[in-house]
């Protein structure tokens, strides 16, 4: 046996060291989700529909009004306290509503189409964000009224693809809130 002794090796010598492999990939997460945001479509629709045992006409005195809105949808003093609303022109084409609040932001929604009956056509705005059209048609049916609410815009890259990913589950919630106030309004 001879004791010749071995060179201890240089640490990090082959490669990076685990500490640079971790800066590394955090380095390079935030780079590759964006990449991922710019592949992601922006295009979304949310859509829900509800049958409410009450005459078309009632139904779209209601929609139409957006000074009532805040009586049957989640968007009122509830969502936010210091919410205030003022309105433009009256019900129908040409409509609008503004708003500003703390939680809510600054806002817009202009009625863009309207049929007695058969419901209304918008574009919705919030400030900082693209606008989106909403539709919510009214059929009548026997012993009441189908009601079909649809919302639909598209997010700028890159961030508007992974919103785009979640906005059925958020404008849908709002939505189905709305409906559960509208219906209650026409519930004896």
């Amino acid at each position: 046996m001879t004791d010749e002794k071995t060179p201890p090796t240089a640490k990090g010598s082959k490669g990076f060291s685990t500490m640079k492999k971790i800066i590394l990939a955090l380095m390079l997460t935030p780079i590759f989700l964006l990449l991922i945001g710019f592949a992601l479509p922006g295009d979304y629709s949310v859509q829900r529909t509800v049958f409410i045992a009450a005459d078309a006409e009632a139904i779209h005195e209601s929609v139409v009004d957006l000074r009532v809105w805040p009586e049957w949808t989640p968007w009122n003093s509830q969502l936010d306290p210091t919410l205030v609303y003022t309105y433009e022109g009256e019900p129908g084409v040409g409509f609008r509503s503004r708003w500003t609040g703390e939680k809510a932001g600054k806002g817009t929604l202009e009625i863009t189409s309207a049929e007695p009956g058969r419901g209304i056509v918008y574009v919705m705005k919030f400030e900082g964000f693209p606008p989106m059209d909403g539709v919510i048609d009214l059929q009548a049916n026997k012993g009441g009224t189908t009601v079909t609410w649809k919302m639909s815009g598209t997010m700028d890259p890159p961030l508007g693809g992974w919103l785009s990913m979640t906005m059925d589950s958020a404008l849908g919630a709002d939505i189905e809130k709305a409906f559960s106030g509208l219906t209650k309004k026409f519930t004896p």
